[in-house]
């Protein structure tokens, strides 16, 4: 048995293997209502890792175009221009922590 928790439109919001409070049901972990929530967080899950491929191949994008001279740097936004060099702090920073594949200057092979 799962428990799970509604919300105020009696849609699952929570599923737990063990109880965790008083307001909760208890449903078999083949039960429709649950298969399709365990889908959905499958699915939104799948759809937050294409979103950060999807920002890491446009800032690769942009980095080539710089390196091409196709546009300068100072040409975006300063709001983007801030964005881009923090995440590339923030990459450098984990690659040099050790953590392979996650930072540094690793561009996504095209």
């Amino acid at each position: 048995m799962l428990y799970v928790t509604r919300d105020g439109n009696g849609r699952i919001s929570e599923l737990h293997s063990m109880s965790v409070g008083e307001n909760q049901e208890a449903l078999p972990a083949d039960h429709p209502e649950v298969l399709q929530f365990l889908h959905d967080r499958w699915r939104q899950s799948e759809l937050d890792q294409l979103d950060r491929d999807f920002v890491r191949a446009i800032e690769d994008l942009i980095e080539l175009l710089i390196n091409r001279e196709v546009i300068m740097f100072t040409d975006l936004p300063a709001k983007v221009q801030e964005k881009l060099l923090r995440r590339k702090e923030v990459r450098q920073q984990t690659h040099y922590l050790g953590d392979i594949g996650v930072g540094g200057d690793d561009i996504i092979p095209i």
